[in-house]
């Protein structure tokens, strides 16, 4: 038996040393091997099974761009629509969640011109806070969070709908995103 434990103890010195020898004593994969591992294993919130339906508010907009509120909105119905994992209903009484977003920043800019100096392609930023309640209790089931996204778009003659609603389109696939997943 004592020779047994010695042989092990012999095998684990030998380890040891290989370790060193290949490391150079400092271990640093080890270590960032188990941040790895550890940042991996942290569960991923979804949403409750309870929550199958989802109320959309009209977006608010604090900003001076006259009808972004209404394209938001739009928007968001038809992500949300395109997802199909919470229905959306029109009466926030009927609704499981009620979603409210507030556009806190829009910035449309030039960002280059056409040989008769008239804009020809545009950048737009685009921050929105967004956040949904349960409408019996009141309580935030995604608290309020800052959603950002910006594209530049190019200036067309063909009537293929406004260019910015990509960038709105990815504001709501964030949102969703976020809401569903706990990621975004």
């Amino acid at each position: 038996m004592e020779e047994r434990v010695n042989q092990v103890r012999f095998q684990l010195k030998v380890l040891r040393l290989g370790m060193r020898d290949f490391w150079g004593g400092n271990y640093p994969f080890l270590v960032v091997l188990a941040v790895l591992l550890g940042c991996g294993t942290a569960g991923v919130r979804t949403l409750p099974p309870q929550y199958e339906t989802v109320f959309i508010r009209m977006s608010n907009n604090s900003t001076l761009e006259y009808g972004a509120e209404e394209r938001l909105t739009e928007s968001l119905v038809e992500e949300f629509q395109r997802d199909g994992r919470l229905r959306q209903v029109n009466n926030w009484q009927d609704a499981d969640l009620v979603l409210e977003v507030n556009i806190k920043k829009y910035n449309l800019r030039s960002v280059a011109l056409n040989n008769d100096n008239r804009t020809a392609g545009r950048d737009l930023q685009l921050s929105v806070s967004a956040g949904a309640r349960d409408p019996q209790s009141g309580l935030w089931v995604m608290p309020e969070q800052d959603f950002v996204d910006s594209g530049v778009f190019f200036l067309t003659n063909t009537p293929s709908g406004r260019r910015e609603d990509d960038v709105y389109r990815r504001i709501g696939e964030q949102i969703i995103s976020r809401l569903l997943e706990g990621w975004g």
